[in-house]
């Protein structure tokens, strides 16, 4: 008995999982961006404009974008980014847009449990799809683009 109501609880726990992933055009958009040939804390892009930009969208996106994450860390916040062919391996967060016309990766690689990299790539949805605008590298950056309200 105990045998058939594990695998009872194993079921429902995978389909509680299973439901909580993006809708199909929501997951398309979401392997768009990951399909993009750009790394958080390993690829640098962007002039000047492209970076302030950024700025401005990231604070926006912090504000009111969708927050998605990896499938076992949805409980924390956010919602599943589901599941792409292509994603750059430390990505931590996806932020969207509400209007889905901007977006920001956050992440960066790590080697015994400490960061080597760290980043974030920002990306804009043209008329011929998404494309990267800028990447940085924040790792040992003295202060953010976002600062903390005081």
């Amino acid at each position: 008995m105990k045998l058939g109501v594990r695998r009872a609880v194993v079921a429902l726990a995978a389909l509680a999982v299973a439901g909580c992933g993006p809708r199909p055009a929501e997951q398309a958009e979401i392997c768009a961006i990951f399909a993009l040939p750009a790394v958080p804390g390993d690829t640098q892009v962007g002039d000047a404009a492209d970076l302030a930009w950024a700025r401005a969208r990231e604070r926006a996106l912090f504000k009111s974008g969708v927050i998605y994450g990896p499938p076992w860390q949805v409980m924390g916040h956010g919602r599943s980014w589901g599941r792409c062919p292509v994603r750059p391996e430390p990505v931590e967060h996806l932020l969207i847009s509400r209007d889905g016309a901007y977006a920001m990766i956050k992440g960066g690689r790590r080697a015994n449990g400490h960061p080597v990299s760290f980043g974030a790539c920002y990306y804009e949805k043209g008329e011929a799809g998404w494309h990267v605008r800028a990447c940085r590298r924040t790792l040992h950056d003295p202060a953010p683009l976002v600062g903390l309200k005081r």
